[in-house]
């Protein structure tokens, strides 16, 4: 990666959002090329779980910027109010109703905020399994020994069209059209976002990132550039914002904000592909006490 200290213009310091027993998350910001920074990012953790989350605001007059900093607030500190026990698909879907609630209704009241709006990525981490949430064109990672293992799919026109075969994604990417997204939060009373569980295993990294990251280079190059400090996310959060900072400026200094989240796991959840049955074969296999003797 470009180490040059000159392209730290705009990046703001790293941040520690988690280091438990279960993964060490760190992540980062800057503006880009652009007036303001309108991404946000938070986390923190709930015992041995993790809360983490990225939002992308658009709207002018603050408007981007506020709309990001609500999102991440309230999924953040709804979220982070619950038992562990709690975490579960409803909990990610109440924490994105919430966020959207307040967006909508700061936007009625406010005149100069109206039509705001944000994306938004949730990744919430349990001994069990990994909650992932994401609303507009921000993006989770799942990497596995340099490998994708999951990514999400972005709500947007052109990876629509890339849905229905009518593009490939790096056209997607290099499209005039690429920042036009399908569902944000703030726009509309309700927003549907899309929810999944999946399991993961030690040494699995993800990253959560707004389009400023993800957005700058194919992805093959992208997924090298994911994995180059392996085992140290403090590392590859710093530095990947500071490449791609770098890099911006290189092409003219016209560059989105940037912000990634990158958590390390350190164990394999309890859920693993084939747990289930698994688990029932074992049953199958068992004389129980309770079973009534003929």
């Amino acid at each position: 990666m470009l180490l040059n200290r000159s392209n730290e213009q705009g990046l703001e310091p790293i941040v520690q959002l988690a280091v438990t027993p279960l993964c060490d998350a760190f992540g980062r910001s800057g503006i880009g090329g652009r007036k303001e920074n309108q991404d946000s990012f938070d986390g923190c953790s709930v015992g041995d779980n993790v809360i983490l989350t990225v939002c992308d605001g658009m709207g002018g007059m603050n408007g981007g910027q506020t709309a990001s900093t609500l999102a991440t607030n309230e999924i953040v500190n709804y979220l982070g109010s619950l038992p562990a026990e709690k975490f579960d698909r409803e909990a990610l879907a109440e924490a994105i109703k919430r966020a959207n609630d307040a967006i909508y209704r700061c936007a009625a009241a406010t005149p100069a905020l109206r039509g705001m709006g944000t994306t938004a990525t949730i990744v919430v981490f349990t001994p069990q399994k990994a909650l992932v949430a994401h609303v507009g064109d921000s993006r989770i990672y799942q990497l596995r020994k340099g490998r994708k293992q999951f990514r999400t799919f972005d709500h947007s026109k052109v990876f629509d069209m890339v849905s229905n075969g009518l593009m490939t994604e790096e056209q997607a990417r290099q499209s005039n059209f690429s920042n036009i997204i399908t569902r944000a939060l703030g726009i509309w009373p309700s927003v549907q976002p899309d929810i999944a569980e999946i399991p993961y295993r030690k040494g699995d990294r993800f990253l959560l990132c707004s389009d400023g990251i993800w957005n700058g280079l194919p992805e093959p190059e992208m997924l090298k550039l994911f994995t180059e400090n392996a085992g140290d996310p403090k590392a590859e959060a710093e530095q990947l914002a500071l490449f791609m900072n770098a890099l911006g400026h290189e092409k003219g200094g016209e560059h989105d904000n940037l912000t990634v989240i990158v958590a390390d796991m350190k164990k394999d959840s309890a859920l693993q592909p084939g747990f289930m049955e698994s688990l029932k074969a074992q049953f199958a296999q068992l004389s129980l006490p309770w079973k009534k003797k003929k």
